[in-house]
C-alpha cells in the first residue's frame, strides 16, 4: 500500500456486496448498508473518520466519462450511480477535505476541482484540467455493488 507524501496512512480498499454485509466495525455503518440494499447502482461507503470526496470514472457509448464529486462524511454512504450497473469495470479517484488523493490508482484519467462531467480522460493538463489516479472497482457482473473505504 502506497503512504501520502507526509508518510501518514492510505486508505485501503475493499469490494463489499451490500446484501453480505454483516458486522463492520461500526454498526450505525451496517445500519446504513443494509438499509440501503433495495437501491440498485453503485454506493461507496466512507469507514474512515475523515470527510472524503469522490469522483467516479467508467465507459459509456460517447467515451470514458469522469464526473464529480460526492461529498461523503464519516461513516456514511454515497449513491454514486442511481441506476443498475451495466459495465463490469468502474474507478473510483479519493480525495480528503483538501483535495489530496487518498488512494493509488491503477489509471489516471482527468478531473476538475469544481464538479465536473468530462469525456476522454488524457491529455489533461493540454485541456486545463488535473490528472489524478484512479483505482479499479470489478462488479463481477452484478447490477448493485458497495465500495467500503476504510483505513489501514
Amino acid at each position: 500500500m502506497k503512504t501520502d507524501r507526509d508518510g501518514g496512512k492510505t486508505m485501503r480498499r475493499r469490494r463489499v456486496r451490500a446484501r453480505s454485509i454483516g458486522f463492520i466495525g461500526a454498526a450505525a455503518l451496517a445500519g446504513i448498508l443494509l438499509a440501503s440494499s433495495a437501491h440498485a447502482g453503485l454506493r461507496v461507503c466512507n469507514g474512515s473518520v475523515d470527510l472524503v470526496n469522490v469522483a467516479l470514472g467508467y465507459e459509456t457509448d460517447e467515451g470514458l466519462r469522469t464526473e464529480g464529486w460526492w461529498t461523503i462524511t464519516a461513516n456514511a454512504c454515497s449513491q454514486v450511480l442511481q441506476e443498475p450497473l451495466k459495465k463490469a469495470r468502474y474507478y473510483l479517484h479519493v480525495a480528503d477535505g483538501f483535495g489530496e488523493s487518498r488512494l493509488g490508482g491503477d489509471i489516471t484519467l482527468c478531473i476538475r476541482e469544481e464538479k465536473f462531467v468530462l469525456y476522454d480522460g488524457d491529455q489533461c493538463w493540454q485541456r486545463g484540467l488535473i490528472e489524478a489516479d484512479f483505482f479499479q472497482v470489478e462488479t463481477e457482473g452484478k447490477q448493485d455493488w458497495t465500495v467500503l473505504l476504510s483505513y489501514d
